[in-house]
């Protein structure tokens, strides 16, 4: 209490406000302007403002209705530190256990944002021909197995959200092109439970992804199996059902 009251001269009145708001969403699941200015006691223009300021940085997102529900750099922000936390020393046998068994590179990715995944663990596979993705890596969400996995476990509002606010600039002949072609793929990934990457982000890679979901059946990262695609495609349904296998023993001991 006494660090609290010692530190309250320092908070930056505004920044807590705003805070203020965000936890809100966290016991609502859709609120106005009028609903968020009664709670908080603040006028509807200073509340107004606030809202505008978080939406814009990926917060919050308006509905048509003109109410503001919890954006996706909530969720990223969540599964990041989840992932540094938690997640990395929990999947890494598993990665390693997948190598194992396809000798193949394999990787953790989470959402680093609302449009890109990120790379933050890998096990490098044994033949002579091996991906080597660096940790850190970002790239487009649609470009990757890992970030099609994801997403098409996301809520319907965060992938149509995605599509609209994606060019879809492609990386090689076989990128997906456009929003209907992408809305495609994600029900086709959402049906059989894995994503491909077939040479959309590079020629001559191939990746298989499937999603880590949690009590819930939300995505919080996806893991995948990549390699050249010659040997990919002749070993697709053997790479895939060990994939699905090792990603469910290890939701199974998340449980």
């Amino acid at each position: 209490m006494e660090n609290y009251e010692k530190n309250q001269k320092y908070v930056l009145s505004s920044l807590d406000n705003a805070l203020s708001i965000l936890n809100l969403f966290f016991e609502n699941d859709e609120m106005s302007v009028s609903d968020i200015s009664a709670h908080m006691g603040l006028n509807r223009s200073t509340v107004f403002r606030m809202l505008v300021t978080l939406e814009n940085r990926g917060f919050l997102t308006k509905k048509e209705n003109a109410k503001y529900r919890l954006g996706g750099k909530i969720f990223s922000l969540g599964q990041i530190a989840y992932s540094r936390m938690e997640l990395i020393p929990l999947v890494h046998p598993y990665l390693e256990r997948i190598t194992a068994q396809t000798k193949e590179t394999s990787h953790l990715a989470i959402m680093d944002d609302d449009n890109h995944i990120v790379f933050i663990d890998k096990v490098i596979g044994t033949l002579a021909l091996k991906m080597d993705t660096p940790e850190g890596l970002r790239l487009n969400a649609h470009l990757s197995a890992t970030g099609k996995a994801i997403l098409a476990y996301k809520p319907q509002r965060i992938i149509e959200q995605y599509a609209e606010m994606t060019d879809f600039i492609p990386s090689t002949e076989k990128s997906i092109k456009n929003a209907d072609e992408f809305m495609k793929q994600m029900k086709r990934i959402k049906e059989r439970g894995y994503a491909v990457d077939d040479e959309e982000s590079e020629i001559g890679l191939t990746c298989y992804g499937v999603p880590l979901l949690d009590a819930s059946g939300q995505p919080i990262a996806a893991v995948s199996s990549s390699g050249p695609t010659s040997r990919m495609a002749a070993n697709m349904d053997k790479y895939i059902e060990v994939l699905k296998n090792n990603v469910k023993q290890l939701s199974e001991s998340m449980a």
